[in-house]
């Protein structure tokens, strides 16, 4: 079996696209990889300054600007990925003007029921009063990066896709260990950094919107009527995923009420990130590929094929490599006091690995706006989630969410499988005539 799977990686690998595309893939993995290796580095230097509880509220913070991000987007960025293969420039142009105002609005109406619900979030998670301006306006400012990340992935500019993601992660980080090193700001300077360089971003984004000629002077309500509409399961999808991922310390937090636990936890949960970073990295390059086949008149299933044994091998060969690898890390660059988590970091890098193969198959959805599909997986999915954390997390404590988050996508896995098992039976069809036929 093990020899099989190894022949149909490197088969898939080896017809795996041209040079060209290769070389595009080789700069979307290497600048996600750059990325999350300077984090990583970094991540070490912030274990030493800062203390568990420390990296607790840190991690709440970060964590708060995933839960929201569903809510500002509203589906924006999924959806113009698949409409900007699906329509001519012009039109596109005018569903982009459209559509950009709703994230917006989204952020100040959360910021003012931030504002009403204050005091309930100091009381649960101690939040700080600028929480509730700086978390929606961060989010604000993550939307139009990742719009402005799309846009140029779907343009086709590997190299400023390279530039851009690089670029503004250094700001954070220099920004961030001035703080922390100049004016002893902790985990604030940490959020600074956070704020400003996406606020540089943001305004680059604006700039090269308008160079692409993706803004223009015109409104249709109709974009915004469809967007909402077409919002509410991405909204129930990108919750699903908070819940599934980022949402363990918050439980961790409410359970046990010790941001230290939060704190390692959170150092395991950014540890087995890289696994995600590569299924990213991969899918900036897989997205694309899948939409332009399902677009052609007779959909290249054999291609999409090619794109599943590659995808999928190379996520199952990098985990093995991560998890062989936490053991030193731990013991080498961390100090003693995070010891415990790594053992979390163990079922949250085999949970990492059951979603970057879910992920995938969320392709076909997302393509084909199968509203009720998403809906349904996403309400599944966060129940799921849900229900694990509230068994495990009570329990168990930090270990118990790290075990719900690895049950939680295995669930979700096999659960999207059957969901779309017949977009996906072409496709398995003919991985079983590859492997059949040498």
């Amino acid at each position: 079996m093990h020899v099989q799977l190894t022949k149909s990686f490197t088969k898939g690998l080896s017809k795996f696209g041209n040079n060209a595309g290769l070389r595009s893939v080789a700069v979307y993995t290497f600048s996600n990889f750059f990325s999350k290796g300077i984090s990583f580095i970094l991540l070490f230097y912030f274990a030493r300054v800062f203390s568990e509880s420390d990296f607790g509220m840190l991690n709440l913070f970060v964590n708060g600007i995933l839960f929201l991000m569903p809510f500002v987007s509203l589906g924006i960025l999924q959806s113009a990925s698949t409409e900007f293969f699906k329509k001519d420039k012009k039109e596109f142009s005018i569903f982009f003007s459209s559509t950009l105002v709703m994230p917006v609005i989204m952020a100040m109406l959360i910021t003012g029921l931030f504002f009403i619900f204050r005091h309930p979030l100091q009381q649960w998670y101690s939040f700080p009063i600028t929480f509730i301006v700086l978390i929606p306006l961060a989010t604000l400012f993550s939307f139009l990066n990742e719009h402005l990340i799309n846009m140029i992935r779907n343009s086709n500019e590997p190299v400023k896709y390279l530039y851009v993601n690089i670029g503004r992660l250094l700001a954070e980080i220099a920004l961030a260990v001035f703080f922390i090193s100049a004016y002893n700001c902790g985990w604030v300077g940490r959020v600074t950094g956070i704020c400003i360089s996406y606020l540089m971003v943001a305004m680059y984004a604006f700039y090269y919107f308008k160079q692409r000629s993706f803004l223009v002077k015109s409104f249709q309500k109709k974009y915004v009527y469809d967007e909402l509409q077409y919002s509410v399961p991405i909204i129930a999808m990108q919750l699903a995923i908070f819940f599934m991922s980022a949402s363990g310390g918050y439980f961790i937090k409410y359970f046990t009420g010790n941001y230290a636990a939060v704190g390692v936890f959170s150092v395991a949960a950014a540890l087995a990130s890289v696994i995600p970073v590569l299924g990213s990295a991969l899918t900036q390059y897989v997205y694309p590929k899948i939409y332009g086949m399902l677009s052609q008149p007779r959909v290249n299933y054999n291609g999409i094929c090619r794109l599943f044994v590659f995808y999928t091998g190379a996520m199952l060969l990098f985990t093995i490599a991560i998890i062989s690898c936490l053991p030193l890390v731990y013991h080498v660059a961390l100090k003693p006091s995070y010891s415990e988590g790594l053992s979390y970091c163990y079922l949250i890098c085999i949970g990492y690995f059951f979603w970057s193969v879910t992920y995938f198959f969320y392709a076909f959805m997302l393509y084909h706006k199968q509203k009720r599909k998403i809906l349904f997986a996403s309400a599944l999915s966060i129940i799921v989630s849900v229900s694990m954390h509230l068994l495990f997390t009570k329990k168990f404590g930090a270990y118990g969410a790290a075990l719900s988050i690895c049950g939680t996508y295995l669930l979700v896995l096999i659960a999207t499988t059957i969901i779309v098992y017949k977009q996906l039976l072409p496709v398995f069809k003919n991985f079983t005539a590859n492997r059949n036929h040498p």
